[in-house]
């Protein structure tokens, strides 16, 4: 008889032990460094293509600097609050304060063929055509690519919109509606990659394809610097030569977290990944 109690003992204390181990891929009740991975086994942002990874800005010094470069930005009017991860860039309410920030364009941004640029937004609605991140062209009406929110929105609908540059011609892959798009975190990302197409991510999900036929490498002309918060001509004075600035553009009242430039096209593996990661601040 004790021998049946012992057998039976040793039995449940295996299955609590086998429930203990396997309580973490069960569920989000995982005790620290017991992270479920993402598809492709991911379980940080930082594994994630790193050799790929040319500017990285994710504003927790208080600076408007490139982790990758360790270049210093310029810093006009815009504050660091609380962001999805660390600090984020915060505009201001007041749009005639004319609030944004600037970086110049490393070589290896320059440089590059394809890529991918993602960014987290958490703002008020938009008064105007408002740049969320952009890559100015000096000469040029459009910068060589601008993300921005675009008019016609609602507090309830977003407008998310994207041109790219390619050797001084612009090309559009047209709006993207996004509900619940204001006063909450979302990620926005777009790609190219080097042979015609042109992606649009919203919170890791593909949400507009582009292509354009015959098109491979792109090409940067004029190269003026990264605008955060505002389209590359609402600088004061304008970054281009292309307009010295348009009333109906603004600037971003909220919050820009995490800009991360790689130069090349994620996959949507990849993508999906760095959606879940950088929201759990991983």
């Amino acid at each position: 008889m004790n021998t049946i109690k012992t057998a039976f003992a040793g039995l449940l204390v295996g299955a609590v032990l086998l429930s203990s181990c396997t309580k973490s891929n069960d569920d989000d009740d995982f005790p620290a460094g017991d992270v479920p991975p993402t598809a492709g086994g991911y379980t940080a942002s930082s594994q994630i293509s790193p050799a790929n990874l040319v500017a990285f800005y994710n504003f927790n010094s208080d600076s408007v600097q490139d982790s990758i470069s360790k270049v210093n930005g310029t810093n006009a009017g815009m504050t660091f609050t609380t962001g999805i991860k660390g600090k984020a860039l915060t505009g201001n309410p007041d749009a005639t304060k004319k609030a944004y920030a600037t970086a110049a364009a490393s070589a290896a941004v320059q440089a590059m063929t394809q890529y991918t640029l993602s960014c987290w937004v958490n703002t008020p609605q938009n008064v105007g055509a408002t740049g969320i991140v952009g890559l100015g062209d000096t000469k040029n009406f459009w910068g060589n690519i601008n993300i921005f929110f675009e008019n016609g929105g609602t507090n309830t609908l977003a407008r998310f919109k994207t041109i790219y540059g390619d050797n001084g011609v612009t090309r559009d892959n047209n709006i993207q509606d996004v509900a619940n798009g204001f006063n909450n975190w979302v990620q926005y990302l777009i790609t190219y990659d080097g042979a015609g197409n042109f992606k649009s991510y919203v919170n890791g999900t593909l949400v507009r394809t582009n292509t354009v036929s015959g098109m491979t490498a792109i090409r940067f002309t004029n190269v003026g610097p990264i605008v955060f918060g505002a389209l590359h001509f609402k600088t004061v004075p304008s970054s281009t030569t292309g307009s010295p600035g348009e009333d109906w553009a603004g600037y971003i009242p909220g919050k820009i977290d995490e800009v991360r430039i790689y130069n090349k096209a994620l996959t949507s593996t990849e993508v999906s990944a760095l959606s879940i990661l950088e929201r759990q601040g991983r």
